[in-house]
């Protein structure tokens, strides 16, 4: 097989004709054994290069602006790529089956050429849209349907941190979790300081905001979770306890259900402060809303909430159910659940540095 630099070095013929307009702005972390090429790679249109062992090498590249909806334009658009990859490596790629259209775990659509080498499974082309932006992946392997997921299905296409979306669906950033924007509802990209602590989905409507915090090592049991959710509503405020609702359910399409509380922010006629917990497989999500009727953005949220792409149903169905007690007792558990809380309340001090920066309404 050619090595990963053979390879790019075949993709800047093939691609010649690539859309000269800025790249978008594409992260992915190399699954072990890879390593990050693009800064070693002199490539007109280069967006990302991978190479991995033994040769094999992943690349996305810039391509002409064609209606990546018009089927028949797409084909010979691979085809001629293919064509150009066989003809400078004079290595005898056949097409193994027809052209696929796939969802990918991270909520890319990609529409796939798989070819092989000596009647094995060598090469996969793809074509994806990148925020208004057609681009042209390939992955060379000695597996690579295996290598499709860790690959063109970790790649996330970013826009600018704050950037807002009110049409189509929104995905979280695990690819877990999907919800129709529209009717006032929008989503924006989680900042990068919002992501370090875990955020990974922002919703907007009515002048509040929702973040969707995934919390992969919770300490909390989840019969616990109702009161500290309350107990977190009253320390980030510093009301009393009696000031805070009592913990009640809201249920998802996903199946779900989560668990909230909420109060008025001291000072302010109109505004709300909401946290809660959404359970999910074996992990969960912390919950965050401020703004006016920040209860029912969350609610209303949450209802419209459907899994996503990379959700197993199976794990889903199997997630622990919560129960909205009847009584508090969130200060008997405040001082186990210290690190869980102080990490909401860092939280809310990103959430409301976002808030302020996409000019919401008080």
């Amino acid at each position: 097989m050619k090595s990963a630099v053979c390879l790019i070095a075949l993709l800047s013929v093939s691609a010649a004709a690539a859309s000269t307009s800025r790249a978008p702005a594409v992260t992915l972390d190399p699954p072990p054994g890879w390593s990050d090429a693009t800064a070693a790679t002199n490539l007109k249109g280069l967006i990302l290069a991978l190479r991995g062992p033994e040769g094999s090498s992943f690349v996305l590249v810039g391509m002409p602006d064609i209606a990546l909806d018009n089927a028949a334009a797409v084909r010979s658009f691979m085809m001629n790529v293919l064509t150009g990859i066989r003809t400078g490596s004079k290595l005898d790629y056949r097409v193994s089956r027809r052209m696929e259209t796939r969802s990918l775990r991270n909520g890319l659509s990609a529409q796939l050429l798989h070819a092989d080498l000596a009647g094995k499974p060598r090469l996969v082309l793809a074509v994806f849209d990148a925020g208004g932006r057609p681009v042209l992946a390939s992955l060379s392997s000695a597996a690579p349907d295996a290598m499709l997921t860790p690959l063109l299905g970790s790649v996330r296409v970013g826009v600018d941190a704050g950037a807002v979306k009110t049409s189509g669906s929104a995905h979280s950033l695990d690819g877990q979790m999907q919800i129709a924007l529209g009717g006032g509802l929008r989503s924006r990209v989680p900042t990068p300081e919002e992501k370090s602590h875990g955020a990974v989905l922002a919703l907007q409507g009515s002048g509040a905001e929702i973040l969707f915090f995934k919390t992969s090592e919770d300490d909390v049991a989840p019969k616990d979770q109702p009161a500290v959710a309350r107990a977190t509503v009253a320390d980030a405020l510093k009301i009393p306890l009696e000031e805070v609702s009592l913990a009640r359910e809201a249920v998802t399409s996903a199946g779900p259900v989560a668990v909230y509380s909420w109060a008025r922010v001291p000072g302010s006629p109109d505004l709300r402060f909401a946290a809660g917990f959404l359970p999910w497989c074996y992990w969960g999500y912390s919950l965050m809303a401020r703004g006016p009727l920040a209860d029912d953005l969350l609610v209303g949220t949450l209802a419209a909430l459907k899994q996503g792409p990379s959700a197993v149903p199976g794990l889903v169905a199997a997630t622990p159910k919560l129960e909205a007690p009847r009584g508090g007792r969130a200060r008997k558990l405040l001082p186990a659940a210290f690190v869980v809380v102080a990490l909401l309340l860092l939280g809310l001090i990103v959430w409301s540095r976002a808030r302020k920066n996409a000019n919401l309404s008080p």
